[in-house]
């Protein structure tokens, strides 16, 4: 593995950096706060390769879910048959070349906030 080292003593690996010079991006954080329900939800930031592998076992179960469920509603199972784990993995790997950003960023009056950052 690589190791850049820059003047501020931080040493990072080589594939951190995309080619417009952006960090890339491992975690997303999500905080949900609603006064109106007493509702205070601060999920910890979660690393993409997380996600991702989670979502690789998930569908990994996909074929028996369609085979053997018989709940699902007719547009539940739809959309289980389009989804697949390399459009789910390239979502993530786009939300990753951007850098760090907030991708859901809103307040109300009321005192109901919701964010999504990508750290």
């Amino acid at each position: 593995m690589t190791y850049l080292k820059f003047n501020t003593n931080i040493l990072l690996r080589e594939n951190d950096i995309c080619l417009r010079g952006v960090f890339m991006a491992r975690r997303i954080k999500i905080k949900v706060i609603d006064k109106d329900k007493d509702l205070n939800l601060r999920l910890p930031s979660i690393p993409f390769w997380l996600i991702t592998s989670m979502c690789s076992l998930a569908f990994t179960f996909k074929p028996f879910l369609l085979k053997y469920v018989d709940d699902l509603d007719e547009e539940a199972r739809a959309v289980l048959k389009e989804l697949d784990y390399k459009s789910i993995k390239e979502v993530f790997d786009i939300l990753r070349s951007n850098g760090q950003f907030d991708l859901v960023d809103i307040s109300s009056g009321d005192g109901t906030e919701v964010k999504v950052s990508i750290l």
